[in-house]
């Protein structure tokens, strides 16, 4: 398995003297078990468990004493558990609530044992079943699809990555990085960022393996519908789901989504049900300019897709699509959105979102600016463009209802930091300074805005 940012993190847990029991999230497909048991070789021993078997569930559900479990776990997998030594793994712990109880007593009883747990229907599951995890006595890290610079570091371009972080801006970036830069980021958008995807292309060197490997993975979504919910609202959940890519960068219509096959009602409930699943996010919409970012009621959000290399594969695009822009209009803005909108959500491990997206609803006008960014105590406005032109009156809009001085476009264009000066509709001048940040540097939007304010 390739290098994975969240790596840092859990060695960083595993330093903490007072460390809790560690939850991992995130979609299927993403990584979690792989990473569990890659990291485990910093520990002398690593003992797993697989809750989705009968004989292992038993351990919690008889066993109410930590140190009974702890015996009979050792019992079971003829290995010890030893505080500072050990890594115990419990995965698919949705599929026993008994063990969601007994987390807290790991940390309690045995507080020098490092455990993760882990399961890719647990948002699913809490939700239906209604329960949760103990509170403050679990910490929570999210696994999502590999990031831009993670697929660099799958496709051992350590050198371009040394170039990707140590660029600033102000810094003229040389047209040739530039342009390799942006053919990486087509391949990325083809090959999307799930790692059995990421890993058959960089064995390969083939588009296809990726796209076949997608279709397996989409499969696969598919067939644990049944697990979610059953009979009709699991071919709901399928048809949704394929019907998702073609509304990514629009404000989410479940009339629409459901088609001829039910009423707005039972769509919003099956999306409510991929987006517990984690496999779709929304992206929800505010008139806040000022922190704290909150809901507009009664406003609809928008939608991201799991993965841009799903995405793109649902859509049949090709590579040669996307580089000569033979997409649609509307169509290559969405997938500039979800291409964007992917790097801002991989960046956050500790938290569960939510994006948001601005939006002006007045009788006189409407506008909408694509993502509203807390960077330290300030919400910054970013604009997405699928070119390297396009205007900005979105951003013009946010910026002069805001008294914000600092705008960000998201680009094909390099990597720039100008002073704009523009005449507004009203007569008024703006004067602001805004960071153009390519795609390929979407990873590092927080500390490149970070350096200049």
């Amino acid at each position: 398995m390739f290098n994975r940012k969240i790596e840092d993190r859990l060695l960083d847990w595993k330093r903490q003297p007072d460390h809790k029991p560690l939850v991992l999230r995130g979609a299927r497909q993403t990584g979690k078990t792989t990473l569990v048991r890659k990291f485990a070789a910093n520990f002398e021993i690593f003992v797993e468990l697989n809750l989705e078997k009968d004989r292992v569930r038993r351990i919690f559900s008889e066993v109410k004493d930590i140190k009974d479990v702890v015996q009979s776990i050792e019992g079971m997998t003829n290995q010890r558990i030893i505080p500072d030594r050990t890594l115990l793994f419990i995965d698919e712990i949705q599929n026993s609530v008994p063990a969601i109880r007994l987390l807290r007593f790991f940390h309690e009883e045995m507080p020098g044992l490092h455990v993760i747990s882990a399961g890719s229907l647990l948002e699913v599951r809490m939700k239906t079943e209604g329960w949760s995890f103990p509170v403050g006595r679990v910490e929570f890290l999210y696994l999502y699809p590999a990031s831009f610079d993670e697929f660099l570091r799958a496709r051992d371009e350590s050198v371009l990555l040394e170039k990707l972080l140590e660029m600033r801006a102000g810094q003229e970036t040389p047209s040739p990085l530039h342009d390799r830069l942006n053919e990486l980021i087509l391949d990325y958008m083809i090959v999307g960022g799930m790692p059995e995807a990421v890993a058959q292309y960089v064995a390969s060197g083939s588009f296809a393996a990726a796209r076949n490997c997608h279709e397996a993975i989409s499969s696969s979504f598919k067939e644990d519908f049944g697990k979610y919910s059953g009979g009709a609202e699991a071919e709901r959940l399928k048809s949704i789901w394929d019907r998702v890519p073609f509304e990514v960068g629009s404000r989410i219509n479940y009339a629409r989504l459901a088609g001829e096959e039910g009423g707005s009602r039972e769509v919003s409930k099956a999306f409510d049900i991929l987006h517990e699943a984690m496999l779709v996010e929304r992206i929800s919409p505010t008139t806040r300019t000022s922190p704290p970012l909150a809901l507009k009621p009664k406003s609809a959000p928008k939608t991201q897709f799991l993965d841009i290399g799903l995405c793109s594969h649902a859509l049949s695009l090709t590579r040669d699509q996307l580089r000569d822009k033979i997409v649609s209009s509307g169509f290559s803005g969405g997938l500039s959105e979800a291409l964007a909108g992917q790097e801002l959500i991989a960046g956050n491990f500790h938290r569960r979102g939510p994006l948001f997206f601005w939006v002006r609803d007045e009788k006189s006008a409407r506008a909408e600016l694509d993502f509203l960014i807390q960077v330290g105590d300030r919400i910054m406005p970013v604009e997405v463009k699928s070119g390297s032109h396009g205007s900005l009156k979105s951003l013009h809009q946010f910026l002069y209802r805001s008294g914000t001085d600092f705008g960000i476009r998201i680009y094909g264009g390099p990597l720039m930091i100008e002073n704009h000066s523009v005449s507004l509709p009203d007569g008024k001048r703006l004067n602001y300074r805004l960071l153009s940040v390519p795609f390929y540097l979407v990873f590092r939007l927080t500390d490149l805005v970070s350096a200049l304010l």
